[in-house]
C-alpha cells in the first residue's frame, strides 16, 4: 500500500510539473501555427516554441531517468523550409496535444488527493446543512444510509483512479514527449554513427601520435644508444687489434656484431611503425622512395595539389603502396608498376597496377588480405582485380574526414 501511495504521489508530481510547459502550449496553440504559416520570419516565430519543448525535453528526460536529444530543425531556407520541416509539425503537434490534455491531466491529478479526503468526510458534516440542500462532489446526499455509502464508494473510485490511472496518464505524457520531440530511430541512428566516426577519427589520429612518439622516441633515443655502443666497441677492437686471438677481442666483435643486428631489427621495428620517411617528406616523398628501392621501374604519378591526409590515413596508404610493390616484386613476373595517388581532402585513393601475370588471391593468405584489413580498420574499401596473364590493379579509397 504505501509502494502504491508512493508511486501515485511521484505521478501525480509528473502530471503538475506538467502544467508548467501545458499552459504556455495552451495559450500558444491558436496564435503560433496561424504565425507560422502567414508570418515571412516563420523561424523567428518558432523560436518561443523550440524554447518550450527545450524545456519539456529536459523535464521529460529527468523523470524517464535518461535526457532526450534535441531534434534537428531547419535552420535555414526561409518560412517554406520552416513550415515544411517535420520537426516543426511534431513540436506543434505536440503543442496542441499537451496544451488542452496536459492541462486538464495536470489539474485532474492534482485535485484527486482533495477529493479522496472530501468525500471520505462528508459524512461527518452533510447533517449540519439543510435538508435536500447538500452534494457533496457529484453525490447528493438525503438520507443517513446515503451518506455513509455514496460518499465511500465515491472517494474508493477517487482512490482507485490516483492508484491505477495516474501513474499510466503520467508514463503516456512523458512517453507523448518522447515520440513527439525526440529524434525518430533514423535520426537517432545517424547520430550513433557519427558519434562512433568521429571517435573513431580522434581514437586513430590518438593512435598515429603515439606511433609517431614511440618511434621518435626509439630512433633518437635507443637507436641513438645502441650506435654509440657500436662505436665504443669499435673503438675496443681497434685496441685489441694487436691481440686479435685473444678471449677478450673475440668477445668485443661478437658483442658489436650483435649490436649491428639488433641496429638493423630496431630500424625495421620504426619503419613498421611509422615510417620516419612520411613525417620527413610527406606521403608522395615517401611512395617516390618506395618506387625507387624496386628492381622494376615504377612510374609514380601524384598531383602536386593532393592535400595531405590525416596521419592514420598516411601511413595506411604508405603500406598499401609498400605491400602491393613488394607483391609486384615477389610474385607477379611484372616489368613494370604505376602508382598513382588522389584526393579531394575528404577521400584518398590510391592505385598499383602492374602488367604481370595476374591470378592474384586475396584469400590464399598473401599480402593483398593485410592490405583489406589495415583498409577497412579505417572505413575504407579495397578492390583487387587480378585476371590471369592480364595484371593485377589495387585500388584502394580511404576517408580522410
Amino acid at each position: 500500500m504505501r509502494t502504491a501511495i508512493k508511486r501515485s504521489a511521484g505521478a501525480t508530481a509528473v502530471l503538475a510539473s506538467g502544467l508548467q510547459t501545458a499552459l504556455p502550449a495552451l495559450a500558444g496553440v491558436l496564435v503560433l501555427p496561424l504565425l507560422v504559416l502567414l508570418s515571412p520570419f516563420a523561424p523567428a516565430v518558432l523560436k518561443p516554441v523550440r524554447v518550450l519543448t527545450g524545456l519539456e525535453r529536459e523535464r521529460a528526460g529527468r523523470h524517464l531517468g535518461f535526457p532526450l536529444p534535441e531534434e534537428v530543425h531547419a535552420e535555414s531556407g526561409g518560412r517554406l523550409r520552416a513550415v515544411r520541416d517535420p520537426a516543426t509539425w511534431r513540436a506543434l503537434l505536440w503543442m496542441v496535444v499537451h496544451g488542452f490534455a496536459g492541462t486538464f491531466l495536470g489539474l485532474l491529478g492534482i485535485a484527486l488527493w482533495p477529493a479522496i479526503v472530501t468525500s471520505a468526510t462528508i459524512p461527518l458534516y452533510w447533517w449540519l446543512f439543510p435538508p435536500d440542500t447538500f452534494t457533496g462532489l457529484f453525490v447528493d446526499i438525503r438520507t443517513w444510509p446515503e451518506a455513509l455509502t455514496l460518499p465511500l464508494l465515491q472517494a474508493a473510485l477517487y482512490a482507485a483512479a490516483v492508484v491505477w490511472l495516474v501513474p499510466l496518464i503520467a508514463r503516456g505524457q512523458l512517453l507523448l514527449a518522447r515520440s513527439l520531440l525526440g529524434p525518430d530511430e533514423v535520426e537517432l541512428l545517424a547520430r550513433q554513427v557519427q558519434r562512433l566516426t568521429e571517435t573513431r577519427a580522434e581514437a586513430l589520429e590518438s593512435h598515429g601520435a603515439e606511433l609517431r612518439r614511440i618511434e621518435r622516441d626509439l630512433h633518437d633515443g635507443i637507436q641513438a644508444q645502441l650506435v654509440a655502443v657500436s662505436v665504443r666497441l669499435g673503438l675496443a677492437a681497434r685496441a685489441l687489434a694487436a691481440e686479435p686471438d685473444t678471449p677478450a677481442a673475440a668477445l668485443v666483435r661478437d658483442a658489436q656484431q650483435g649490436i649491428e643486428e639488433s641496429l638493423g631489427n630496431l630500424r625495421s621495428i620504426i619503419r613498421g611503425i611509422y615510417p620516419p620517411i612520411l613525417a620527413d617528406r610527406g606521403l608522395a616523398g615517401a611512395v617516390h622512395a618506395l618506387a625507387g628501392s624496386q628492381r622494376i621501374p615504377v612510374t609514380v604519378r601524384v598531383p602536386g595539389d593532393l592535400p595531405r591526409p590525416p596521419a592514420a590515413v598516411e601511413a595506411a596508404a604508405y603500406f598499401v603502396v609498400a605491400e602491393s610493390l613488394t607483391n609486384v616484386t615477389k610474385h607477379s613476373t611484372a616489368q613494370h608498376a604505376e602508382v598513382v595517388l588522389d584526393g579531394d581532402g575528404r577521400r584518398l585513393r590510391v592505385t598499383v597496377r602492374d602488367d604481370g601475370q595476374g591470378g592474384a588471391d586475396a584469400g590464399a593468405g598473401s599480402g593483398l588480405s593485410g592490405i583489406r584489413r589495415r583498409v577497412a580498420a579505417l572505413d575504407g574499401t579495397a578492390r583487387i582485380d587480378s585476371p590471369a596473364n592480364a595484371g593485377t590493379t589495387i585500388e584502394v579509397l580511404l576517408p580522410c574526414g
